[in-house]
């Protein structure tokens, strides 16, 4: 229908807009305005539906339709959560630059997602996986170097892979990140760590390439920067050869490093900061964790348990 052609040229035209506002006013990450496009493509296919010829003509009633159609399409809750944020965002920001005049989206509310408690690694496993890394090439001390620095400072796989040669201190035993959000952020890393990423940088020559990426701390053999795909790959692989009966990513890394940090006594607040958490229910989750632990040692150990 050609009114709803001219729909979808005008609400691509502000998705655009407003996707700009989000990567250089908010700091959002390139793979979070991925999902966000793909969100609104899906939501301007459901309009069709609804025969909308205006954006003002979208209201309560069929975002409450469109949230039900997700749910019965079997989406996750998680999922609903993250697509219906975006299009609260989205009629928040065509309000402030008065392109609509009321918000539709200001009384939705999503489905709670499950707080499902992370899959980490026991104490001897994570051991064991960075003992089976064998010492010989630049491409094992850097896999060495890489699953080390994950356990040992938290960061998300895009902040591992971010990292540039600039980032490391060792003089100070510290690591300068940019997380989610553009935030900045300063670890500490242990001296275990900084000799492991010590002894791969003298091998990182045999990576390096004047048409590479020369500045970035991991590389591949070609001198390119490393990619997300590719660490998940490479801990995929160490895990199934040690025939760990887990689903291990590099975020299991970062839980595995905030449940052990918890265990040891560590604060949830200063966990909090080191994970770069801007609220601190999203840290909360690993207190569940640890409570477990603690049932269990009680159950193992007093007498009247």
């Amino acid at each position: 229908m050609a009114f709803f052609r001219k729909l979808r040229v005008i609400m691509e035209e502000y998705i655009k807009q407003f996707l700009e506002y989000l990567l250089y006013e908010k700091g959002y990450s390139e793979n979070t305005l991925i999902s966000y496009k793909k969100d609104f493509e899906e939501f301007i296919n459901f309009l069709y539906c609804y025969n909308i010829r205006y954006i003002e003509n979208i209201d309560y009633r069929i975002l409450h339709a469109y949230i039900s159609e997700m749910g019965k399409s079997g989406l996750k809750p998680a999922s609903i959560e993250r697509k219906v944020a975006s299009i609260k965002s989205f009629f928040k920001f065509l309000v402030k630059n008065q392109i609509v005049k009321k918000n539709p989206a200001a009384l939705i509310s999503s489905p709670k997602k499950d707080k499902r408690l992370p899959s980490v690694l026991e104490k001897d496993e994570i051991f064991s996986l960075i003992n089976s890394i064998p010492d010989g090439n630049a491409i094992s001390f850097r896999n060495k170097a890489m699953i080390m620095l994950l356990y040992a400072s938290g960061l998300r796989v895009s902040e591992l892979c971010g990292l540039d040669l600039k980032n490391v201190d060792f003089k100070e035993g510290i690591i300068s990140v940019v997380g989610k959000g553009n935030k900045h952020r300063i670890l500490p890393v242990g001296n275990t760590c900084l000799k492991v990423l010590n002894r791969y940088l003298i091998y990182r020559k045999e990576l390096d390439n004047p048409s590479g990426d020369r500045e970035a701390l991991f590389l591949t053999k070609s001198g390119k920067r490393i990619q997300e795909r590719m660490v998940r790959y490479i801990i995929s692989a160490y895990i199934e050869a040690l025939s760990i009966q887990k689903h291990v990513s590099p975020h299991t890394l970062r839980h595995t490093f905030a449940t052990h940090m918890l265990e040891n006594g560590a604060g949830i607040r200063i966990i909090q900061e080191l994970l770069g958490h801007s609220s601190l229910s999203t840290t909360q989750v690993y207190t569940h964790l640890t409570i477990g632990k603690l049932k269990e040692d009680y159950a193992k150990h007093h007498p009247h348990a």
